[in-house]
């Protein structure tokens, strides 16, 4: 059921794809026209005035006239149209009458205007099937063969271009028939040559869409398994979070003494196993907060306009405790006005809080921490820069993915989950901004996050 839907589907948009690339064909087809009518207007004045060819130049720009107000409505009817491809077949076949007048008027069969055939015959198996090209085809050999019937025998008047042909070869018939015979080889092997090159491309485009439809079926069906995992991952962590805070609450009543004294050895395994417990409970939030960050846009109503700078300096108060254990500086560089950021406060002071703790943690005792806050035309720039440890350049790209430490990273703090900066980067794409890092190793790291103002 699930394959019938989506070849139904792949079908739709290839049949829309087609389509729309006919239309795209027809406004060139148009605009082709122009360029033609000019080029037999300039040319017949031309010949006229410059050459000195007697041509009947009135009526030649009489059809030139038509074929231009022709196009007019062509391009005012596209609109309305509901089958493209009948659409182009009524201008190819009304192309056809007016290039056999404009044949009759200057010279017919013997007449250069005849190799404009020749091009209308690629140009309808550019936008017209196989079979419709061959139709338009042999409707234009009919209209050609019948105007050089018709002056063979009289019926019309044979105009001569004498400048071109002084002496009478149109009455020759043996002439008439070799010049019909090669001009309608030459226009079906035209035709011939144009479709079967036409048709590969189509084909080939064809395969393109229907590559493209099963790779968005395969990506929206690698969304849904992302999802279900993502929906696993929030239950069983929300479900671990409480017993492990159970346990580790009786652990530390252990090791505080409500339960009476107990012995050295045992209170050193309860202070590691709490220990432990508590790097379970740091997974388990991260892992939740992982999930949540995934989430692709904010629900409504969840977003309010923070001020950055009270944002920040809220953070860094919380951390205060931990860089006076270090003797960091901080350094808060702070916009000259309330810069305010439209985003989920929570979402905020997570990204902020892994930033900056991740800076405090892996600088050196009596190193620099700086802030900077910064508000563009069109953007609102969070910096965080720090002295510490850096980051290896074969790593840089690394430190985003999920569960991820730097080699450097682990020597400095032997516990981590590797999801803090995974976290950071998530919200930082949910509320549709963006963020780098540059690095130098053993000197200083560079996290720069930039949201739309």
């Amino acid at each position: 059921m699930n394959e019938d839907k989506i070849q139904s589907r792949s079908l739709i948009a290839e049949k829309s794809s087609v389509e729309k690339e006919i239309i795209e064909r027809i406004s060139w087809f148009i605009t082709l026209r122009w360029i033609i009518v000019a080029g037999i207007c300039i040319t017949s004045l031309i010949a006229s005035f410059v050459l000195r060819i007697d041509l009947p130049l009135i009526s030649i720009l009489i059809i030139t006239f038509c074929i231009l107000i022709f196009n007019l409505a062509c391009i005012y009817f596209q609109q309305y149209v509901k089958s493209h491809e009948n659409f182009a077949n009524i201008q190819i076949s009304i192309d056809w009458i007016s290039l056999v007048f404009l044949l009759h008027y200057t010279g017919g069969i013997e007449s250069p205007v005849i190799f404009y055939f020749i091009f209308h015959v690629i140009i309808a198996a550019i936008l017209l099937t196989r079979k419709a090209c061959y139709l338009q085809t042999t409707f234009a050999l009919l209209l050609i063969s019948g105007l050089s019937i018709l002056e063979y025998f009289n019926i019309i008047p044979h105009i001569q271009i004498k400048e071109l042909f002084a002496d009478p070869i149109y009455d020759n018939g043996l002439y008439l028939l070799a010049i019909l015979f090669f001009f309608i080889t030459s226009l079906y092997v035209s035709a011939y040559l144009a479709t079967s090159v036409t048709n590969r491309l189509r084909k080939r485009e064809k395969e393109v869409v229907v590559l493209k439809n099963n790779i968005t079926d395969a990506y929206k069906k690698l969304e849904a398994i992302d999802k279900e995992k993502s929906d696993f991952t929030f239950k069983v962590t929300h479900e671990l979070k409480s017993p492990l805070s159970a346990i580790q609450s009786l652990l530390k009543s252990i090791e505080e003494g409500y339960a009476g004294e107990i012995s050295q050895k045992a209170k050193d395994l309860i202070i590691r196993s709490e220990k432990r417990t508590s790097f379970l409970i740091t997974l388990v939030n991260d892992l939740l907060e992982l999930v949540a960050g995934k989430v692709e846009k904010p629900r409504e109503g969840e977003m309010e306009l923070v001020d950055i700078n009270k944002a920040v300096n809220s953070i860094v108060h919380l951390m205060q405790a931990k860089t006076k254990a270090k003797g960091l500086r901080l350094i808060i560089n702070a916009t000259p006005k309330p810069s305010y950021l439209n985003i989920i406060s929570d979402d905020l002071n997570l990204l902020l809080t892994n930033l900056i703790d991740n800076a405090v943690k892996y600088t050196k005792k009596g190193g620099t921490i700086k802030i900077n806050n910064i508000l563009t035309d069109d953007k609102i720039i969070i910096e965080v820069s720090d002295t510490g440890i850096g980051i290896h350049k074969d790593d840089v790209n690394k430190i985003f993915d999920e569960f991820y430490r730097a080699g450097n990273a682990k020597t400095v703090e032997l516990d981590g989950t590797g999801l803090g900066l995974t976290i950071v980067k998530n919200l930082v794409k949910r509320h549709a901004g963006n963020i780098d890092v540059s690095s130098e190793l053993g000197k200083s790291t560079t996290f720069t996050i930039s949201f739309p103002a």
